[in-house]
C-alpha cells in the first residue's frame, strides 16, 4: 500500500466529506428506524434497580448525519448522577430521551477533538442550562478544551443573555474544565473514580481512552484508536469495554462504491483508516486479553444501516468468548 503522504490527489477533507454525504445502504424500512418505543424501553431500563447503567446515545462512527445510528455519545447513570462521554451530533435529543434530568448531570468527558465526538458539546451546555443543568457541571478532555469552551460561550453570549433575561435566570457562565494531556487520574467523587490513557489516533494528539470505576461496576471506553495493548491493560478485569469497531471489508466496499462518482483515492483513504481505527478481529483479541465480562461494539465504521449484527459480531467472537453487544442507539447495558 502506498504512503498517503505521497499521493498528491489525496484530500482528507474531501474524502471525509464524500463519505459523510453519501447515502446509506438500502434496507427494509423497518430496519432504517429505531424500534417503536425504544425511548420508553430505555427509560424503563434506566429506572429499574440494579446499580450503574450505561445508555448508548449514539453508536455510529464518522460525521455522517441522517442515519439510524447517531454520532458517538454515551451516558452513565449511577445513584441518580449522570456522566456523559462524548458529544456527537444528536447527544442533546438523545440525552433528553433517556428521561434523566439535566440537573442530574455531573460531568462531561471528551475523548478527542473530531466532530463526531465534540460537535454538540457547546449546544449541549446551552440547552442543558435552560433545562436546569447545575452550574457545577465540569468538563474533561484534551487541550484546548478550556479555550474551546470559553470561545463557544463567548460566541453565544448574546443568545445566552437574551434567554437569561427572558427566563429570569442567571446567565450560563464558564464551567470548570480539566484538560488531560497524559495518562493518569482524571477525577473522583462519591460515585466514581475516572482515569485515562493516551491512544493512537493520528494526527489527533492527544486522544484518550477512559476507565470509570464505579462502586459496583467498571466501564472502559477505548475512544478512537488503532489496536493498542494499552487499552487491554486499561480494561483489565472491567465489567464492560466499549470499543470502537471497524469492518474493513465493508469500509473497502463502501469506498469502492463511491469511486466512480467521486474523486476518491482508495489507497489513501484505507491507509488513513487502518492507521486510526481498530479492525473487528483486533477488538476481540483486546477484549480477551483484558478479560472483560461484556464487550460493546460501538463507534461502528462504516456507520451504514444495512450491516447485520452478526456481521459485526462474528470476527470478534473468534477471540472473545464473553458477552458481545452490537451497540444500537437508545439501548441500555
Amino acid at each position: 500500500m502506498k504512503d498517503a503522504s505521497n499521493l498528491p490527489d489525496f484530500s482528507r477533507r474531501g474524502l471525509l466529506a464524500a463519505i459523510a454525504s453519501a447515502p446509506a445502504l438500502t434496507v427494509a424500512p423497518a430496519a432504517a428506524q429505531p424500534a417503536i418505543g425504544a425511548a420508553e424501553t430505555m427509560k424503563a431500563a434506566l429506572r429499574a434497580p440494579g446499580g450503574t447503567k450505561l445508555a448508548i446515545l449514539g453508536s455510529g462512527g464518522g460525521p455522517g448525519p441522517g442515519r439510524m445510528r447517531k454520532m458517538t455519545s454515551h451516558v452513565m447513570l449511577s445513584n441518580g448522577v449522570a456522566y456523559v462521554l462524548d458529544c456527537g451530533l444528536g447527544v442533546t435529543d438523545s440525552f433528553a430521551q433517556t428521561g434523566i434530568a439535566f440537573s442530574a448531570l455531573n460531568s462531561i468527558f471528551i475523548t478527542h477533538h473530531h466532530p463526531d465526538h465534540n460537535i454538540e458539546y457547546g449546544p449541549f451546555l446551552v440547552v442543558g442550562w435552560v433545562q436546569g443543568m447545575k452550574p457545577s457541571v465540569r468538563a474533561y478532555g484534551p487541550p484546548p478544551l478550556k479555550d474551546m469552551t470559553e470561545g463557544f460561550l463567548r460566541a453565544y453570549k448574546t443568545t445566552i443573555d437574551f434567554w437569561a433575561e427572558d427566563f429570569k435566570m442567571k446567565p450560563l457562565g464558564m464551567i470548570e474544565v480539566g484538560e488531560i494531556s497524559a495518562a493518569g487520574p482524571v477525577m473522583q467523587d462519591a460515585n466514581v473514580k475516572v482515569s485515562a490513557i493516551l491512544v493512537d489516533h493520528p494526527p489527533v494528539k492527544p486522544a484518550l481512552a477512559y476507565r470509570f470505576d464505579f462502586q459496583d461496576r467498571a466501564i472502559v471506553f477505548s475512544g478512537d484508536t488503532a489496536p493498542l495493548e494499552a487499552v487491554a491493560r486499561l480494561a483489565k478485569g472491567a465489567d464492560v469495554l466499549v470499543h470502537e469497531a471497524m469492518d474493513v471489508p465493508a469500509v473497502e466496499g463502501y469506498v469502492r462504491s463511491l469511486m466512480a462518482a467521486r474523486s476518491l483515492n482508495f489507497d489513501a483513504f484505507m491507509a488513513h483508516m487502518k492507521a486510526d481505527h481498530t479492525p473487528l478481529e483486533d477488538v476481540g483479541r483486546i477484549a480477551a486479553e483484558a478479560g472483560v465480562k461484556t464487550l460493546v461494539l460501538s463507534h461502528l465504521t462504516p456507520a451504514l444501516d444495512g450491516i447485520s449484527d452478526e456481521t459485526w459480531r462474528a470476527p470478534v467472537a473468534k477471540s472473545f468468548k464473553g458477552e458481545i453487544i452490537v451497540a444500537r442507539d437508545l439501548t441500555v447495558v
